[in-house]
């Protein structure tokens, strides 16, 4: 085979087949065929401006692109005989244009070519999740509003603690995920600089107008080392984190559902289009998408963990490990999105089993906590009160009867303070309503947090608008060059 490599002027020999398929990647980075093409569209403005090309070759070659970017999307050209996505959009640019396609990597190398791409792929693909996890919040509101009056225990340590609304409950995960959205607005920040000028390593040896590039590829800011720029993937590792996180998230939620959705509790219902049987189990129902979900958290963090350890031993600036960074990058992309997604559906065809769940509630003396409150506020020390109430429970664990069975004077042997309201203090309802603190589940302070996370979500969409105009698009590019 004919040496057509664009390194051909050094290496004189045809690669050896084996270690040709070895060091391609354009299986994985044909991915980023428009984010290549958009840079180079840009990277010839700038050529432009220094006086490397002229204006008549510019639209040349901004039209090449265009139907370079056509033939690849109408599956017209053989993309497997390309080492990577770089040079197959070169020479097919030079197979529509000729020669002059020749100058677009002038003062550019594939170093900083890549990390261009995967700055532009990684911003598109953060605000695709942002949106997702948006609609994820929503669909959370949504059930909360719509239980605000149903309570279930909380757990701690897997053993029934106290009541709870399950809105409150709801909004622990709202929150979760919140956080996990300032994250990936944050992972756009970190995205959002040009790393084009800093070609191989030492920055290109040609005048380009950062700045000029820096407007028509929407970016904020400037890299400022070329050799930070051509050897680091903190960005990646970034938005990787991120992607751990909200999949622990996920998984946690998963995991509180699946036990939830088990016959010992039978506090939910998933509706069966989200199920699936057994092959040999006739009645089974089994929760198989979130258990998915909950696996495939591992392999995300997976990801991030490979990362890692791709760049910690590698000496300053590029090194070919680095090819293997989108390989990790897009497996995670490829786990988060559809599982935020489906999960997001899922929970939409949630019912609750509230009389199952009002079973639970009689058991395990969710009010003790309130108990040893009342005291306190009456008078007692809290850690006698402590001592007070576990004597009680002790007492009606023996006796198998629950704590509204005893007498007001049977309780009066433990402690003077009580007195008949107890009774109503330590009822399941006030339990709830005398959790007032401001993070509580108290009602009226779910309602204020599930207010607050409404006017959250239409702020972060806002927000969402914003950055999507920080995204370039090639005929924005192409019509700037047409008015020139």
């Amino acid at each position: 085979m004919k040496n057509n490599k664009i390194w051909k002027g050094r290496i004189k020999k045809d690669m050896d087949k084996l270690a040709e398929n070895f060091t391609f990647s354009i299986g994985l980075d044909k991915e980023l065929y428009l984010y290549d093409i958009t840079g180079t569209a840009a990277y010839a403005v700038g050529l432009w401006k220094t006086g490397i090309i002229n204006k008549g070759e510019l639209k040349t070659i901004i039209n090449g692109l265009e139907k370079v970017k056509q033939n690849i999307e109408n599956n017209k050209i053989d993309i497997e005989i390309y080492e990577d996505i770089h040079s197959l959009i070169e020479n097919e640019l030079a197979g529509e244009i000729g020669e002059v396609a020749l100058k677009i990597h002038t003062g550019r190398s594939r170093n900083d070519q890549v990390v261009l791409d995967e700055k532009l792929f990684l911003k598109e693909t953060i605000i695709d999740v942002l949106g997702e996890i948006i609609v994820l919040q929503e669909n959370i509101l949504k059930w909360a509003k719509n239980t605000l009056d149903v309570i279930i225990p909380a757990y701690t340590h897997m053993q029934k603690a106290q009541p709870a609304l399950f809105a409150h409950y709801l909004m622990s995960y709202f929150q979760k995920f919140e956080r996990d959205k300032e994250s990936f607005f944050n992972n756009f920040e970190s995205c959002d600089s040009l790393p084009l000028g800093a070609a191989a390593c030492t920055g290109s040896g040609y005048a380009i107008d950062r700045e000029l590039l820096k407007k028509l590829l929407k970016f904020k800011n400037l890299d400022s080392n070329s050799m930070d720029t051509a050897g680091s993937r903190d960005f990646i590792m970034d938005f990787l984190f991120s992607c751990s996180k909200i999949m622990i998230h996920l998984s946690r939620f998963c995991e509180d559902l699946i036990i939830y959705n088990s016959s010992e509790f039978s506090f939910i219902n998933i509706e069966e289009s989200f199920c699936t049987g057994s092959s040999i189990m006739p009645q089974k129902k089994n929760p198989d998408i979130l258990e998915l979900i909950r696996g495939k958290s591992s392999i995300v963090m997976g990801n991030l963990f490979q990362m890692m350890v791709l760049i910690k031993g590698l000496p300053s600036t590029y090194n070919r490990d680095l090819q293997e960074d989108k390989k990790i990058l897009f497996s995670a992309c490829n786990e988060v999105l559809p599982s935020i997604n489906i999960f997001s559906r899922l929970i939409e065809n949630i019912k609750l089993n509230k009389s199952e769940i009002n079973k639970t509630l009689k058991e395990g003396f969710l009010e003790a906590t309130d108990i040893a409150d009342y005291l306190v506020k009456k008078g007692e020390s809290f850690r006698k009160a402590h001592n007070i109430t576990g004597e009680i429970i002790k007492f009606c664990i023996d006796k198998k009867i629950s704590f509204k069975d005893l007498k007001l004077e049977e309780l009066k042997k433990y402690s003077p303070y009580f007195e008949d309201d107890v009774y109503s203090y330590t009822d399941i309802y006030s339990c709830i309503s005398n959790k007032e603190v401001d993070c509580g589940t108290a009602k009226k302070q779910v309602i204020l947090s599930i207010k607050r996370a409404e006017e959250k979500i239409e702020t972060d969409k806002q927000n969402l608008k914003i950055i999507a105009s920080r995204v370039p698009v090639f005929e924005e590019i192409k019509a700037f060059v047409d008015d020139l």
